[in-house]
Parts: structure tokens; C-alpha cells; sequence
């Protein structure tokens, strides 16, 4: 069992789907990091295909250049545990598809309006209630990260959300490091632990790598 070393910290992972959109530097890492604990039934959404530049800030290889990034992942989950259901979506997506697992939606688009289409479809779908949304956004040394907990939740998406041309200094994949991308997939799965085992947990969080400082939002279960 591949989570061996992380039993007893959280094993309920594999009772839910996740739905990484955007396959870059944060949804790549997240996906590996996830299976890596215990995740083992997923939907990718990406439309691009590896190239030389994201070798140096995602989870891809010299190997995987021309393969469309979901195609990528896919094999790379696959390669860590080969019981895991993967669905992959190698085109543009204005709507995600519904699992009925406990469905956990992690945002790792590289532009603002593409997160706040999905999420505004979320809303607007009859049958989609997703369990958890996670919507990471990453510069080079800033990482920003919002948790929100079913649609009663993420009906406040937009008081977070700024358009690309006004969050044009703001961290949002324009500029990554390695380092960066690796520490956004751990925040995101550790958010996720938290949740799922009922500690408390961060709505919002703002890491500043250069600095070394972290700000954040705290909940406490009641």
C-alpha cells in the first residue's frame, strides 16, 4: 500500500473524486500528492500539451513534451498505483463532470476568468454540489490558496476573485518555481486531510516564499 507511511493521518481519501482542472504546476503536483496519500479515483481537465517550459515548474519530464498534459498525468498516477480511475478531458471545459463521489474540485488554471467560469457552472448546475473546492493560485514566490465547503460557500466565490487584467501583479501562474508549484500541491492536500478528519483548517492562506511568511485564515469545527 502505497500511503502506508501516512495510515492513521487520513485514509478516507478514496472515497471521493478529484477533479483537477488545469494539469500545470499546481494540478499536477496536487494529483501526485493526493494519490500519494490515498487518492485513487480522478478527472483531469487540461487542453495543452507538455512543453520544454513546464518541465522546470510541473511534474513532467523530457519524455512527456507533446503529450497532451491530462494523457501525462494520467500515466504518472498510473505509475504510482495502477488501481487508480482516471478520466481524462483534453479539452476546453466550461462544466465538470458529475461523479457523485463527495466530488473535491481543486482550481489550478493558469487565468482568473477560466476559474470563475467554472465556478459560476458549479452554481448553475442542478445536480453539482461539490464536498470541497480548493482554488490555488501561484507566482514564482507567492502562493495564494481558498477553501471553500459546498455551494452555500462558494456562492462567495467572486468576493476573492479579481479579473487577470486587474490581478496582472497578483500570483497566477504568469511566473513559477519548482518550489512554488511542490509546496501548492502540499497545501492543497494537507487542506484536504484537515477537512476530511475534521481539524481545523485554513479558508484562506497566503505564503510568501522570499519571506518566508505565511498569513491565513483559520476555522475551527464547532
Amino acid at each position: 500500500m502505497i500511503n502506508m507511511r501516512s495510515e492513521g493521518i487520513v485514509d478516507s481519501l478514496n472515497e471521493h473524486c478529484y477533479h483537477i482542472l488545469g494539469c500545470g504546476a499546481i494540478g499536477s503536483s496536487a494529483a501526485l500528492q493526493i494519490a500519494r496519500t490515498g487518492g485513487t479515483d480522478f478527472v483531469l481537465y487540461d487542453f495543452d500539451k507538455v512543453e520544454e517550459p513546464n518541465i522546470g515548474v510541473s511534474q513532467y519530464d523530457v519524455n512527456d513534451i507533446g503529450e497532451f498534459k491530462t494523457t501525462a498525468l494520467k500515466s504518472k498516477l498510473l505509475d504510482l498505483n495502477s488501481s487508480v480511475n482516471v478520466t481524462t478531458v483534453d479539452q476546453r471545459v466550461a462544466t465538470i463532470m458529475y461523479m457523485d463521489m463527495k466530488d473535491i474540485v481543486v482550481l489550478g488554471f493558469d487565468n482568473m476568468e477560466s476559474r470563475l467560469e467554472i465556478v459560476n457552472s458549479i452554481l448553475q448546475d442542478k445536480y453539482m454540489n461539490p464536498y470541497m473546492l480548493i482554488d490555488g493560485r501561484m507566482g514564482a514566490e507567492h502562493y495564494q490558496q481558498y477553501l471553500y465547503l459546498g455551494n452555500h460557500e462558494l456562492k462567495k466565490y467572486k468576493d476573492s476573485w479579481y479579473s487577470d487584467n486587474e490581478g496582472s501583479q497578483e500570483p497566477c501562474n504568469r511566473k513559477a518555481t519548482s518550489y512554488c508549484s511542490n509546496m501548492a500541491g502540499a497545501f492543497i492536500t494537507n487542506s484536504i486531510r484537515k477537512v476530511l478528519t475534521g481539524n481545523p483548517h485554513e479558508k484562506e492562506l497566503t505564503f510568501n516564499f522570499n519571506l518566508m511568511s505565511m498569513t491565513k485564515n483559520t476555522v475551527f469545527p464547532s
